[in-house]
C-alpha cells in the first residue's frame, strides 16, 4: 500500500538528507517511505546507495534500526567502541540505533552497491551529523 503524496514528498526529504551526509562520492536513490500500518508514528525508509571506490561518510548516528544489505562489493561499518565490522555482497547487518559510526567502501578501486533499510519515528532524519 503506496501513499503516493506522502511518499514523493518523504522521499524528496530523504534524499536530501543522505545527499548532505553522503557527499558526492555516494548517490543515494530512495526506494520508498511509507508509514507502518498499525503503529503509531513509525515509518520505514529504504535507499539505494551507490559507493564510489574509498569512499567515506562523516562519522554520525542513526536514529532509527538500520538494516544493511549489501548488493555488490563491500563496505566496512565501524561503530565507536568496537571492532570495524566488514559487510561482504550479499551479507546483511543490523545497526541499532544512536551508535555514533562511520561507513566505507573497502575498496580503492571498485564500487560498492548498498540497500539500507530504516524503522525510525515518522519525520526524524535517517541520520545526525556526530563531531569527532
Amino acid at each position: 500500500m503506496r501513499n503516493f503524496p506522502t511518499t514523493a514528498l518523504a522521499a524528496a526529504a530523504v534524499l536530501s538528507i543522505a545527499t548532505s551526509a553522503l557527499g558526492d562520492e555516494a548517490a543515494p536513490a530512495p526506494l520508498l517511505t511509507t508509514a507502518l500500518e498499525g503503529t503509531d508514528g513509525l515509518e520505514v525508509n529504504i535507499l539505494a546507495i551507490e559507493a564510489g571506490p574509498g569512499f567515506e561518510t562523516e562519522r554520525h548516528l542513526h536514529p532509527g534500526h538500520v538494516f544493511v544489505y549489501v548488493i555488490e562489493g563491500a563496505v566496512e561499518i565501524d561503530v565507536d567502541g568496537q571492532e570495524p565490522v566488514t559487510i561482504n555482497a550479499g551479507e546483511a547487518v543490523y545497526e541499532m540505533p544512536n551508535q555514533p559510526m562511520i561507513g566505507r567502501n573497502v575498496s580503492a578501486t571498485e564500487g560498492a552497491r548498498i540497500v539500507v533499510f530504516q524503522v525510525g519515528k515518522t519525520g526524524e532524519p535517517l541520520e545526525v551529523p556526530q563531531p569527532h
